[in-house]
C-alpha cells in the first residue's frame, strides 16, 4: 500500500490560479478538489494506492505529484510543476515514510525557471508483514521554514543541479531467436532457417523513455547509439531500466529486462564519484521459452521475478554530466545520438573457462516424476544448453481440472526414454552438459518421494565456455564476501553466548573484531598489488572506494574493540551489525560479466525445475580468499519449480 496525504500547497507561481493536485503512483492516478483563486490552497485529502505485485517490481515505480491550474474546459488544465520520487526511496526512510514534508515543484519544460511552488504531504509505503508505527503529532505553522523541511532523503542537498544521464548502447550478442511460433514452424517446413527477431533497446529513467533504432533479423545487433536524459542530480529514482524488445508487427515483445542500481555504481560521499558504468557486458535473463505465443513465464522477460534462463548479453556504458550554472538545459528532453563503435578488443580477448559439476545424489523428488526418466543439464550462458528440451507447461481444461499439456517427445520411437545425444547441443564433442537419464525410485524412508539411483556411479558434467577475463573484479568481491561471512558467523556465536548467563560473550566479540581487523589489513595489502586487465572508469573509482571503506571499517572495528565492556556489549554488537551491512553492500560487484550457472532438471523432455547459481560463488582461484565461497564444495541445491 502507498498512502499519500496532500495537506496544502504554498508559493505556487501564477496570478489568479485555480490549483488542484494530481497524484500518480505507477499507472494509477488520483486528484484533489480544485481551489479557486489562490496560490496557497489547503486540501487535506488522502489517497490510498494498492498493489499486488513483488516488491522488486513495485519499488521501481514512480510517485509523481503534479500541480495543475484548472480552466473552464477540464482537459485544457496547464501544468504548473511536478515532483518525482521512486517508491524505494520512501521505503528506505525510517518507518517507511516521509511525514509533513514539502515537495519542491518544478516545471520539466522550463528548467531555468527554478522552483514553481511547494506541496506539503505525508507519504507512507507499507508492505505485507511490516509493522505500522504511529504517526507523529502534526504541527501546522504558517511561519514554518519550508526550505528546512523539504521532501528529500538525508544528505541530498536542497538545491540540486541539472545533469545529463547518458546511456550508451553498443551491441548485443546471444539473444534468443523467437522462432518457435507459427512462423518458426513454417520455416522448418520449407527448410529455411530464419531469425524472426528485430531487436531494439528501450531505456526508462525517472519517468522518461528513450529507444534505439531497430536492427532487423539478427540475434547479434549493433546499435552504437546514446540515449540522454535530463534530470536533477542526485536523482530521486535509484534504478535505470534497460529492456531489449522485439519489434513485432502485432505488439512488441520483451526479450529481457535488466535494472541498474545507481547506488551500486556511485559514491555520494565526500571523496566519492558520480554514477559511471562500463563499457561492460550486462547479462540478460528471463523465460526459458523462445515462443511468444504460449510462454507461461513471459513476465520474467519483463523483469518481474528471477530469470530462469540466459537470454544473451548487451554491451553498454553509463556516464553523468552535471551542468554548471551558465549552461543549464532549456527543457527536459530525451535525445538519441549515434556513437562511434567500440573496438572489439576494448574489453580484451576471450579466454577459455571450464565449468565442472558432479552430482552425488538427487532426492526428495516429487512422486509425479516417477514414471519418466530424469536427467540434469548444467549451462553457463548459451554454452551447454540442451536446446531441444521444452519447459513444463500447464493449462486449464474446461471442467476446471489442471493437467499437463501433451507435447511430442524428441524421439517418438524412444517410448519415453530420452536420448542424451539428442539433448546435448551441437558442441557435444566438446561439452558434456547433460547427465545420463535415470529412472527415479521411491526413497527408502519416505516412499511418497523419489530419488535417483546414484549409489555406485556419480554423474559428472563439464562445459567449456569463452568470456572476456574480468575475474579480478569477482576476486575482490569474493574477498569482501568472506570477510562479511566470518564477521557474521562470529556475531552469531556472540549472540548465542549472550543468552547464557556465565558465558564469555565479551571475550568472543574481542576475538571476532580482532580477526576482522586482521582480515581488512590483509585485503588492503593484497588489493594494492592487484593488477587490473582493461579497467574502466567504474573499476578505478570502485577500487579506491573499496580500499578507503575497508580501512574505515578496520578503524571502526578497532574503536569498537577498545570501547567494549560487559555493560555495553549489546550496543557494540548492534554497531558491528551495521559494519556487516555495509560490507554486504560493498561486496556486490555491479560489473560481474560472467553469467550465472543454471542447473535444470529435465523429465520427459520438459524442464521441470531449476536452480541458478552465481558464477562468482564457484569461481576458482589459487588464492584462498579470492576463491568463491562454494567452489569445489559439496553443497545442497534446492530446485525451484
Amino acid at each position: 500500500q502507498v498512502g499519500i496525504n496532500i495537506i496544502e500547497a504554498q508559493k505556487l507561481v501564477g496570478v489568479n490560479i485555480n490549483p488542484f493536485v494530481v497524484v500518480k503512483v505507477g499507472e494509477q492516478k488520483r486528484h484533489t478538489a480544485t481551489q479557486r483563486s489562490t496560490n496557497c490552497p489547503c486540501y487535506n485529502e488522502f489517497f490510498l494506492f494498492e498493489f499486488h505485485e513483488p516488491r522488486d517490481v513495485l519499488f521501481h515505480r514512480l510517485i509523481e505529484i503534479s500541480v495543475f491550474h484548472s480552466k473552464k474546459i477540464p482537459f485544457l488544465a496547464t501544468c504548473i510543476g511536478t515532483f518525482k520520487m521512486d517508491i524505494v526511496t520512501v521505503y528506505s526512510q525510517p518507518d517507511h515514510r516521509f511525514f509533513q514534508k514539502w515537495a519542491v515543484i518544478s516545471d520539466p519544460m522550463d528548467t531555468q525557471a527554478g522552483v514553481k511552488g511547494f506541496v506539503k504531504c505525508n507519504i507512507t509505503v507499507n508492505a505485507r508483514g511490516d509493522v505500522v508505527g504511529s504517526l507523529p503529532t502534526s504541527s501546522s505553522n504558517r511561519d514554518e521554514d519550508i526550505e528546512r523541511n523539504l521532501l528529500l532523503p538525508k544528505k541530498v542537498p536542497a538545491e540540486r543541479p541539472w545533469a545529463r544521464v547518458c546511456i550508451k548502447l553498443y551491441r548485443a550478442e546471444g539473444l534468443p531467436s523467437l522462432s518457435e511460433g507459427i512462423m518458426g514452424g513454417f520455416s522448418k517446413i520449407i527448410g529455411e532457417k530464419k531469425v524472426f527477431i528485430d531487436p531494439y533497446v528501450q531505456v526508462s529513467f525517472c519517468g522518461q523513455l528513450g529507444e534505439t533504432s531497430v536492427e532487423t533479423n539478427t540475434t547479434e545487433p549493433e546499435w552504437n547509439e546514446q540515449i540522454s536524459f535530463i534530470e536533477m542530480f542526485p536523482p530521486l529514482a535509484r534504478k535505470i531500466k534497460v529492456q531489449v524488445l522485439d519489434d513485432a508487427n502485432v505488439g512488441d515483445v520483451a526479450i529481457a529486462t535488466h535494472y541498474i542500481d545507481l547506488q551500486q555504481i556511485s559514491d555520494p560521499g565526500r571523496n566519492g564519484f558520480n554514477p559511471t558504468f562500463g563499457p561492460a557486458w550486462v547479462n540478460l535473463y528471463g523465460s526459458s521459452q523462445n515462443s511468444a505465443l504460449r510462454d507461461t513465464h513471459k513476465d520474467l522477460n519483463e523483469g518481474m521475478g528471477e530469470g530462469i534462463c540466459y537470454r544473451g548479453r548487451i554491451l553498454m556504458a553509463i556516464t553523468v554530466e552535471i551542468f554548471s550554472s551558465p549552461s543549464q538545459p532549456g527543457e527536459v528532453i530525451v535525445e538519441v545520438e549515434e556513437l562511434h563503435p567500440l573496438p572489439r578488443s576494448a574489453l580484451g580477448r576471450k579466454e577459455e573457462f571450464l565449468l565442472f559439476a558432479a552430482f552425488f545424489e538427487a532426492t526428495m523428488m516429487d512422486s509425479s516424476l516417477c514414471s519418466k526418466p530424469v536427467s540434469f543439464e548444467v549451462s553457463i550462458g548459451n554454452y551447454g544448453k540442451a536446446e531441444a528440451a521444452a519447459t513444463k507447461v500447464w493449462r486449464k481444461v474446461e471442467k476446471g481440472e489442471v493437467r499437463e499439456e501433451k507435447q511430442p517427445l524428441l524421439d517418438p520411437g524412444s517410448d519415453g526414454q530420452l536420448d542424451v545425444d539428442i539433448l546435448t547441443p551441437a558442441s557435444a564433442a566438446v561439452n558434456k552438459s547433460v547427465t545420463k537419464c535415470q529412472q527415479p525410485e521411491p526413497m527408502e524412508y519416505d516412499r511418497s518421494y523419489s530419488c535417483l539411483p546414484m549409489m555406485h556411479e556419480k554423474p559428472c558434467v563439464y562445459v567449456w565456455s569463452y568470456w572476456e577475463d574480468h575475474t579480478w573484479r569477482l576476486y575482490m568481491s569474493n574477498w569482501i564476501v568472506k570477510l562479511a561471512e566470518r564477521l557474521e558467523q562470529g556475531l552469531e556465536d556472540v549472540e548465542k553466548l549472550m543468552r547464557r548467563p556465565k558465558a564469555k560473550a565479551e571475550e568472543r566479540l574481542q576475538e571476532v573484531l580482532e580477526e576482522f581487523v586482521a582480515g581488512c589489513r590483509q585485503y588492503s595489502l593484497s588489493a594494492g598489488r592487484k593488477a587490473m586487465a582493461h579497467p574502466n572508469s567504474l573499476d578505478r573509482c570502485r577500487t579506491k572506494y573499496l580500499m578507503r571503506n575497508i580501512i574505515l571499517c578496520a578503524k571502526q572495528g578497532l574503536r569498537l574493540k577498545r570501547q567494549l565492556t560487559r555493560a555495553n556489549l549489546k550496543e557494540k554488537v548492534k554497531e558491528t551489525r551495521k559494519v556487516l551491512t555495509k560490507l554486504r553492500f560493498m561486496a556486490k560487484e555491479p560489473q560481474g560479466t560472467l553469467p550465472d550457472v543454471l542447473i535444470w532438471m529435465i523429465s520427459n523432455n520438459r524442464r521441470v525445475a531449476y536452480s541458478r547459481i552465481p558464477a562468482q560463488h564457484i569461481l576458482y582461484s589459487v588464492v584462498e580468499e579470492e576463491k568463491g565461497k562454494d567452489c569445489a564444495k559439496i553443497q545442497t541445491v534446492f530446485m525451484k519449480v
